[in-house]
């Protein structure tokens, strides 16, 4: 009777510890972050792409890049997964709020041939360049989608001469 109290005890006090112990899928998205930070990405939380003005939760993960010359960029939104916006010429893609200028084109249609299917979002603003990320995939999938977000930023900055 003994020793069932004292592993009653042990299996008490250890439990706790097992619930705090992190997920495959949570070492998989410090992965990702980590492997972001390293390479310069910024990753935040950030409204769904689509959101109205007056939704205000913070429900996706951003990738993205400052601008290095502050020039004045006009911030675009190009999403999927959602029926709000404004049809564009890309497939399965919509413009929310604003298209992009016509320089954009053929960057954009170059970077969305090569982003990996868990981008939902393509957002252009003022402070810099990014994407809305479902953060799935393998650890090449982050090294890709940093890669991607640093060329854009490289071709943007460009255009904006």
């Amino acid at each position: 009777m003994t020793w069932l109290l004292i592993i009653f005890c042990l299996a008490v006090a250890v439990s706790p510890l097992l619930w705090m112990k992190s997920s495959p899928r949570q070492l998989q998205i410090t992965q990702f972050r980590k492997i972001a930070r390293e390479l310069g990405v910024n990753v935040n939380l950030h409204k769904r792409p689509e959101a109205r003005e007056t939704e205000k939760r913070l429900e996706s993960m951003f990738y993205w890049l400052p601008w290095r010359d502050r020039k004045t960029i006009e911030p675009w939104i190009l999403h999927r997964h959602s029926n709000r916006g404004r049809e564009s010429d890309f497939q399965g893609w919509q413009w929310v709020d604003r298209k992009a200028d016509i320089e954009w084109q053929e960057i954009i249609s170059e970077t969305l041939s090569r982003l990996p299917s868990g981008v939902t979002a393509i957002i252009v603003k003022r402070a810099g360049i990014g994407v809305i990320w479902d953060e799935r995939g393998d650890l090449s999938a982050a090294q890709k989608i940093c890669d991607l977000i640093k060329q854009m930023r490289k071709k943007g900055e460009e255009i904006s001469l």
